[in-house]
């Protein structure tokens, strides 16, 4: 499958592009993510970094550098978040935030990772693998 995707940030001043296909489809439920998020947990297409690129708004890309190995780059504008770099899981890959992307896809999570620290009301789908 060699399709693209595409996506934006939030207030659409930075808009990018990915081919498929993808290395993985997760869901993940550690500290980082959701506390990066704001949400129960991060939902993420995972690629090769070669298959991913900004077309518009690299003046408004931010990064942070939350450890050695992972960072998260997002809008100066409105806080969305672009992509992360997870070096220690999928080195030269790029990680998508599902949410973002604007064009129809159906890619359903394939594993479930650190769901032991997932939120207290949060039910592991029981039809995902865990991989912890």
């Amino acid at each position: 499958m060699n399709e693209s995707i595409s996506g934006q940030c939030h207030c659409g001043s930075i808009q990018w592009t990915a081919t498929l296909p993808h290395k993985r489809a997760l869901n993940c439920h550690c500290n980082m993510c959701r506390s990066l998020s704001g949400a129960d947990y991060s939902s993420w297409i995972v690629i090769p970094s070669e298959q991913f690129s900004i077309l518009l708004g690299h003046e408004y890309v931010t990064e942070y550098q939350a450890t050695e190995s992972f960072s998260k780059s997002f809008c100066k504008k409105c806080g969305s978040t672009v992509n992360c770099i997870n070096d220690d899981k999928f080195p030269n890959h790029i990680y998508i935030a599902k949410g973002n992307v604007s064009t129809h896809f159906d890619i359903p999570a394939e594993i479930q990772v650190f769901t032991k620290f997932k939120a207290d009301w949060v039910e592991v789908e029981k039809d995902i693998p865990v991989f912890n």
